[in-house]
């Protein structure tokens, strides 16, 4: 193959021509920055209490272990320990969702989506931000560009 390559080459140099260039299909955007709950302060105060925390955790085993730490402080009479690490927890969790929604706004800007959808998206009960900005940064979300707001919210909730 690389001797009908070079023949190839050689003949369009032979005519003057420039070396064909391969297309390049256009690459997936980058995967946009939530925070890294093993560098918050609640994953700390787990630490700090001696929880076990593996080393790439998820957020449903980190909320995991932590609920199980809450009911064993409480039940040792330290109310106020276990209401330091829930009040931690929510937080963390609280500035998550709001950064997600806000990539998954400027997700919508880059895509030229219906501002319509992306507020009744918001309003929608129950919806994971993260898996809605997962949605929208998969190669499948250019799909979305110049679709009614009804199905851009169809194809994310689905």
């Amino acid at each position: 193959m690389s001797d009908l390559k070079k023949a190839l080459l050689g003949a369009l140099k032979e005519k003057g021509l420039p070396e064909p260039t391969m297309p390049t299909a256009p690459s997936a955007p980058p995967p946009p920055a939530l925070p890294d709950p093993l560098q918050s302060a609640w994953v700390a105060e787990l630490r700090a209490q001696r929880v076990e925390v593996p080393k790439e955790a998820s957020i449903g085993q980190l909320t995991s272990r932590s609920d199980v730490r809450c009911k064993e402080l409480k039940a040792a009479g330290r109310a106020r320990e276990a209401a330091s690490l829930v009040q931690l927890k929510e937080q963390f969790l609280r500035e998550r969702e709001k950064r997600a929604w806000e990539l998954v706004k400027e997700r919508f800007s880059a895509l030229d989506l219906n501002e319509k959808a992306y507020r009744a998206l918001k309003q929608e009960p129950g919806v994971d931000p993260v898996k809605v900005l997962a949605k929208l940064t998969s190669r499948r979300s250019e799909e979305l560009r110049g679709i009614s707001a009804a199905r851009v919210r169809e194809a994310l909730l689905s």
